[in-house]
């Protein structure tokens, strides 16, 4: 009973301490008080408004409440600039989801900009809900100029920072294996792949590669991974196995001997 009490007070303290902070205006007073100090400047890392907060986001704005805090304490002039991320696969799934469709195709046959009308309602789902627990925790972030991503302003900032970046030689042309989503026909970020995937059973498959200049000899391969055989642009040998060179029902299949047996009776059987 004893610490029922406690949570009951602790939580109405807290209330009431917020209360206080909201009709003092406190978070704009310490604005103005540290208004010619040094400027800490601080973009919210943005959240994306079509999915509600968590507690893992309660941790993490707690922390940068402290920083900004802490600099603030320092005499410093903390901006506490909000932003929303209001693209990206995430939005996109969402509005499939809502429309009922899936992929490029469906996306097309609706129409990308209702598609893209759709999203941009989409991500200010939880905008109240984002705004209402920043509130509740003490966190203070300035809501009245946010930078919202789809914006014209915040895209024309990000290629002016690349053109600066080009013009210090900064910027290079490389190339990076990324994970690639086939139903949405593209690369996926970390934190796209974050969001979770689905275990997918695939067939392995045997494969017949010709040798180069002669129509009746082949390579025996069996893969795993028969998504990647489209970008197969060699077949790799071990010099210590010991190969064979087989006749299954007419052609000339070259296989590891340890696995000779089996090839044989793959071919007798589905020959």
């Amino acid at each position: 009973m004893a610490f029922a009490q406690l949570d009951r007070s602790s939580k109405e303290l807290e209330l009431a301490v917020l209360e206080r902070w909201q009709e003092e205006d406190l978070f704009r007073q310490t604005l103005e008080a540290t208004a010619n100090g040094e400027p800490f400047v601080f973009y919210e890392g943005p959240p994306t408004a079509n999915g509600r907060p968590g507690i893992h986001h309660v941790f993490a704005r707690t922390i940068k409440d402290l920083i900004c805090r802490y600099q603030t304490m320092l005499g410093r002039s903390v901006t506490r600039i909000a932003g929303w991320d209001t693209h990206g696969l995430a939005v996109e799934i969402e509005v499939e989801k809502a429309l009922n469709i899936s992929g490029k195709s469906d996306i097309e046959a609706l129409g990308v900009a209702e598609f893209n009308a759709r999203s941009k309602e989409s991500v200010w789902t939880y905008k109240a809900d984002w705004e209402k627990m920043s509130e509740r925790i003490g966190y203070w972030l300035d809501y009245s100029r946010p930078y919202v991503t789809y914006s014209n302003d915040y895209i024309e900032s990000v290629w002016w920072l690349l053109r600066q970046l080009a013009d210090k030689g900064l910027l290079y042309e490389g190339h990076k294996v990324l994970p690639y989503c086939p139903r949405c026909g593209t690369a996926l970020s970390s934190h796209e792949l974050a969001l979770g995937y689905a275990t997918h059973k695939s067939p392995s498959i045997y494969v017949l590669f010709r040798v180069a200049g002669d129509v009746e000899r082949h390579l025996l391969v069996w893969t795993t991974t028969p998504w990647t055989l489209p970008s197969n642009i060699a077949i790799a040998v071990n010099p210590d196995f010991t190969y064979l060179e087989l006749d299954v029902d007419g052609r000339r299949i070259i296989v590891e001997e340890s696995i000779a047996e089996h090839v044989a009776v793959v071919g007798a059987t589905h020959g």
